[in-house]
């Protein structure tokens, strides 16, 4: 008999706070002591669409075309286009299982509105479904179950006219915990009555609780806050997370595995680099007129006939405005590896306001992002200080002003972190314990191995565990399947 698959996605949850809170989670550290458990290293931006995709696919976004929610295909400046299933151009698992027959259900998975049309499967889609007027479901008369088992579902936790940045904390707090309920609510009814092969459901409330509550609990946060009141919500909301994954593993028979794992971390945010101001401060970017007000790139008056570089997205990306490439491109195609050179050394002398040393990563699209939508890609990316600082594209803060906290959206406690977390158990998954080097694109061909599928050519991932011709796992497996993790580096 194929094993089946329930898959709980949580986004941004942090591997460091489930060590922290280890002791009042018993559900995970039950998982992670029966099976196997690590840090989930991201893709390059660590950002919610792009992550979820590759962890659906087993391949880099090179491959996908997603760097932020928005994207471009052809050389134009900034991102113009909002991302959105039908841009999806990579077979994932909701493409690949139906091919054999497999029943699948996904709730709540980004990048998945407008609803994926399923073949015999079922799906709710994600927080970028324009309003609840929309068709959100497939089949359509889906909607009709979903409404009747959770009443009128919740998109977000933001409103149609509040950003949950700048809603009052209590009311926010109690959408979140009502949003992710239905999502809990769904996914236990869909594993009890739909007899599914292949589930995945993603809880957002894991990634919108730290971005609203870090400063309550980490003395280190720039705005670090004692509130009582506050202290504790964040971890609550891990232990809520918790006792739910306990009630979904009840409901689990013998032959489903087990697999819950985020897309990235949400860690404190120490600021934001404000990255084209910066650009025009060096010389790199050229403005008609100067703002007076802070406003987006896309609505400001850049002459691109004297700007060289200009900067977009969450944790940083630069774009070179070369010749024959975009529409007025100045850089010659041979200096193109000389101003990435001089950017990358640039990019990592920046120091924090006080002239500390930031732990800056730079990545060249060249290098990590292979693949036939690549080229249309961000020729740098940055994580200043592993993703604590994050960049602003905005501009009108002042020239030379290069360090900010809030946008326009308003307050931000979190940044996206570079690892997530990741545990599996159940029938035939070896106690492995605590995994090194797990990739967000070994989710895929792992998901299919442990469903007895073949893993197509082109995944990039590993599978992490291997599975023997009668389809158990023996003592002898698993002592060759440790060997084989050390040997790869992924067993500490």
């Amino acid at each position: 008999m194929s094993k089946k698959v329930v898959v709980l996605g949580l986004d941004g949850f942090n591997p460091e706070l489930v060590d922290r809170w280890r002791d009042e989670l018993p559900n995970l550290s039950s998982m992670m002591n029966e099976g196997m458990y690590g840090d989930l290293c991201s893709t390059v931006p660590p950002i919610t669409p792009q992550a979820w995709t590759c962890a659906l696919s087993g391949v880099n976004p090179g491959k996908y075309g997603f760097w932020n929610f928005g994207y471009r295909d052809e050389f134009v400046y900034g991102e113009p286009k909002l991302i959105n299933s039908k841009e999806v151009k990579v077979d994932t698992l909701y493409d690949i299982l139906p091919r054999y027959g497999r029943k699948v259900a996904i709730i709540n998975v980004p990048v998945t509105y407008p609803p994926i049309e399923i073949p015999n499967g079922y799906c709710i889609s994600c927080f970028l479904t324009p309003s609840i007027e929309s068709q959100f479901t497939h089949p359509a008369s889906l909607r009709e179950e979903v409404e009747a088992l959770v009443g009128e579902y919740i998109i977000d936790a933001s409103t149609s006219d509040s950003n949950y940045r700048t809603m009052d904390k209590d009311r926010v707090l109690k959408r979140i915990y009502d949003m992710d309920e239905q999502r809990f609510t769904l996914m236990k009814h869909f594993i009890k009555e739909k007899n599914c092969d292949y589930l995945f459901t993603v809880i957002m409330g894991t990634d919108r609780m730290p971005h609203l509550f870090y400063r309550y609990f980490d003395e280190k946060h720039v705005y670090y806050d004692p509130d009582p009141r506050y202290k504790d919500a964040l971890k609550n909301h891990y232990k809520y997370v918790d006792k739910n994954i306990g009630e979904i593993r009840e409901l689990l028979d013998d032959n489903t595995v087990f697999i819950v794992h985020s897309d990235h971390s949400v860690q404190r945010l120490d600021g934001r680099i404000n990255l084209n101001e910066w650009l025009i401060e060096e010389g790199y970017m050229k403005v008609n007129t100067y703002p007076d007000k802070l406003t987006p790139l896309r609505n400001c008056d850049i002459d691109w006939s004297q700007t060289k570089a200009w900067a977009t997205g969450y944790t940083g990306q630069i774009y070179l405005n070369m010749r024959h490439r975009e529409p007025q491109g100045v850089i010659e195609p041979r200096d193109y590896h000389k101003v990435l050179d001089e950017l990358t050394e640039k990019m990592k002398a920046i120091t924090g306001p006080n002239g500390e040393k930031l732990n800056t990563q730079v990545f060249r699209r060249t290098e990590i992002h292979p693949g036939p939508r690549s080229r249309f890609g961000p020729d740098l990316f940055m994580n200043f200080d592993e993703c604590r600082w994050n960049i602003s594209e905005l501009i009108g803060y002042g020239r030379g002003v290069l360090y900010s906290h809030e946008t326009t959206l308003g307050p931000d406690d979190g940044g996206h972190g570079q690892y997530g977390f990741f545990a599996m158990a159940g029938p035939g998954i070896p106690g492995l314990g605590k995994l090194q080097n797990l990739d967000l694109r070994d989710i895929a061909p792992t998901v299919l191995s442990i469903m007895g599928i073949e893993v197509p050519e082109d995944m990039e991932g590993n599978v992490l565990v291997k599975k023997s011709e009668n389809g158990a796992y023996s003592e002898e497996d698993e002592d060759e399947i440790k060997k084989r993790l050390a040997n790869l580096g992924y067993l500490g």
